[in-house]
């Protein structure tokens, strides 16, 4: 199983409740944190994107800072992990994505990967001007957009016509060193999502959700890609309290939702309605407690607990888990010595 952590590039932490917790979207926090990740050797790190703030955490004054640009200074004083850079298709024309990844390929030295992101933030895209589209068009262009990058990538050559984008003979050098491609990412709950996924993508990002509810989006993803002779492996999003033991544990995961932010949760809640299929099982406040429900996947109790959930994710099928804590700083360097040790041991017997 591979490990991921969330980057911190847009501020305010990843709990909207009123508790302590590192909200720091700085340079510097986010370059401290890289550089521990490498250190301790998770695999992954991915940096949302965001235009305009107030969706996570409660304290948001500090604003966002690029995905994309990030990753250039963090891969120079770093050698393991790979980079993920969320990208919205409205802001970033395909040609610019292409050109931008493959220099970050190069830049990290073949560490670098997209996570393609459709939009629902109606508001964030109609605020600068982007006209919005319906549902259904958002992901019709996004497959069009994949279907770009992957052919200026791939092709000394590529021409491409479809119903927003065209492309004439279009020649992008150097090509990224990753072959055939940089991995791309996708999330997405929705029938639209998985079969997008099933055609396109490599790997397929779940919100935190149930074992079953996992297998189910899994089973339909697998379907769409087995038809087009393809694979596309699966991530899960967590947010981890890992203690000692389990009381530590459930007394922390108990105070965080009893002082849950209601104010930032309606707010997100208002604006999420347009996220067809994303938060569509979402019953309790505590499921909105953790950005992208990731209190429901349940990584809560004691390490071995937390170990053995674990080992029961990747039994499933699921190979990656993209994991969110309350202070990673400090949080980090006892989950990799108390679970992902220990898991790699279990995998070696």
């Amino acid at each position: 199983m591979k490990f991921a952590i969330w980057g911190s590039n847009i501020s305010g932490g990843f709990l909207r409740s009123r508790v302590d917790q590192d909200t720091d979207g700085s340079f510097t926090y986010n370059l401290r944190l890289t550089q521990l990740a490498d250190q301790l050797g998770i695999d992954f790190i991915l940096f949302p994107t965001r235009y305009k703030g107030g969706l996570g955490g409660s304290n948001v004054s500090g604003g966002q800072l690029d995905p994309l640009a990030i990753v250039g200074p963090l891969a120079m004083v770093t050698e393991r992990i790979h980079f993920i850079s969320a990208v919205l298709p409205s802001f970033v024309p395909p040609v610019t994505l292409a050109k931008i990844g493959a220099t970050l390929d190069h830049v990290s030295n073949g560490r670098w990967h997209m996570n393609l992101v459709s939009g629902w933030f109606q508001d964030e895209q109609e605020m600068f001007g982007i006209p919005w589209i319906n549902h259904t068009e958002r992901y019709q262009r996004s497959e069009e957009y994949l279907q770009i990058v992957k052919g200026l990538w791939q092709n000394d050559e590529f021409s491409f016509r479809g119903n927003y984008y065209e492309i004439k003979g279009g020649r992008m050098q150097p090509s990224p060193i990753q072959k055939p491609y940089p991995a791309i990412f996708q999330g997405g709950n929705s029938e639209e999502a998985q079969e997008m996924a099933g055609r396109q993508s490599d790997w397929y990002f779940m919100n935190g959700a149930p074992l079953e509810q996992l297998k189910q989006q899994m089973e339909r993803v697998s379907a769409v890609a087995k038809k087009h002779h393809r694979r596309v492996r699966f991530a899960v999003n967590a947010f981890v309290i890992a203690r000692e033991t389990e009381k530590e544990a459930v007394k922390e995961y108990d105070d965080i939702v009893e002082h849950a932010d209601l104010t930032a949760i309606r707010n997100f809640q208002h604006y999420a309605k347009g996220a067809t299929g994303m938060w569509s099982q979402s019953a309790s406040i505590s499921d909105f407690v953790a950005n992208n429900e990731g209190f429901r996947t349940g990584l809560i109790g004691s390490y071995q607990q937390v170990r053995e959930k674990m080992e029961q994710l990747k039994q499933a099928g699921i190979d990656l888990v993209l994991m969110a804590f309350r202070f990673p700083l400090d949080e980090l360097r006892p989950f990799q010595e108390n679970v992902i040790k220990k898991i790699a041991g279990l995998v070696e017997k």
